[in-house]
């Protein structure tokens, strides 16, 4: 039989999460009761509530300096968060310490009181790409599907929304966009929750706007994640999709348990005329691919923050894959569901 203290440990370590955030101000009070229902997704996502590094993860969090800031620049290609007067010597060099224990960070850049953490991805390349092509209305519902940290997320307030759900299944991701967020207590309208637009549930929001960038390619069911974007749209929301294509004339099609550009999990690389043939199918219109890019070693590298593997390790010297496919081309396709 399970003791009551058995229980009231379980009960504990099920509301850790959510403790945490409550009791150090994450949100408020208003926003933690409109939005329950997702912040509920950290107690019934069980690859996060019970990840086996969750205790780990949480101390560092509990670890990182207490500084107030108000000053949050979205504008440049660095998340700037707090300035450099407003910390000192021993608390950078902690901050430090605690954040380089959250690596690899994949995406970014992000400067955290003066501290510069050099993501693998220079993600602003790939935002630049996109900018242009988003909905200016404000007040948008936007969904942010594989979002890694959060960073896109960030560059999307610029759009004034009413509400931006970032969207990732990998729990470090949701840590590190903690573990920032913590210094941008003052936003209400951003939150990242452990799932993946399958898990999120299609009858608990629409969006107007949805991002989904370098989620495709790793898709089981590529359709079926087609399929999912439509439904989570309003008539008329608009898709921006960022994906690997294939130069050639047909799909690349990766066998289970081999790899493309060192990357596992990789399913269907579509050409791009396939992919705007999907799009159609699944009830999108106004599509167009509005760039094609190669990925490069500028782009994505390895750094102090991702110190592992990155792309210069995955080409031979003509530039293809280590694995003989032809050289990464990633596009851009903005579509709007009918």
């Amino acid at each position: 039989m399970v003791s009551m203290l058995q229980l009231c440990i379980v009960g504990a370590n099920k509301i850790n999460i959510l403790s945490y955030l409550k009791n150090n101000n994450f949100y408020s009070k208003d926003t933690f009761n409109e939005y329950k229902y997702l912040f509920d997704m950290f107690l019934k996502n069980d690859s996060f509530s019970k990840h086996g590094n969750k205790d780990k993860w949480f101390d560092i969090l509990k670890s990182l300096p207490n500084l107030d800031t108000k000053y949050l620049d979205y504008s440049g290609s660095q998340i700037v968060i707090g300035k450099p007067e407003e910390i000192n010597i021993a608390e950078k060099q902690i901050l430090e310490n605690e954040l380089l224990k959250l690596c690899p960070w994949r995406k970014g850049p992000f400067n955290v009181f003066g501290l510069e953490i050099d993501s693998e991805w220079r993600s602003e390349k790939k935002w630049e790409r996109i900018k242009n092509y988003l909905p200016s209305a404000k007040g948008l519902r936007i969904g942010d599907i594989g979002c890694s940290n959060g960073y896109y997320a960030y560059k999307l307030l610029d759009l004034s929304p009413e509400l931006i759900i970032g969207m990732d299944k990998t729990a470090l991701f949701i840590i590190q966009f903690l573990s920032i967020k913590y210094y941008t207590k003052q936003i209400q309208e951003l939150l990242v929750i452990p799932c993946s637009a399958e898990e999120f549930g299609q009858e608990n929001f629409d969006f107007d706007l949805l991002l989904s960038m370098g989620i495709l390619y790793h898709s089981k069911n590529p359709e079926s994640h087609l399929d999912v974007l439509k439904n989570l749209l309003k008539k008329n929301g608009h898709l921006v999709i960022e994906t690997i294509i294939s130069m050639t004339d047909s799909n690349i099609n990766i066998d289970r348990g081999q790899k493309y550009a060192g990357m596992k999990n990789i399913g269907t690389i579509f050409t791009k005329n396939h992919l705007i043939s999907l799009l159609k199918k699944y009830q999108f219109k106004n599509i167009e691919c509005v760039d094609e890019t190669y990925t490069t070693t500028d782009e994505q590298r390895a750094t102090k923050w991702m110190e592992g593997k990155s792309f210069k390790d995955f080409l031979l010297p003509n530039g293809d894959t280590i694995e003989g496919y032809p050289p990464v081309c990633r596009a851009i396709f903005i579509a709007q569901k009918k």
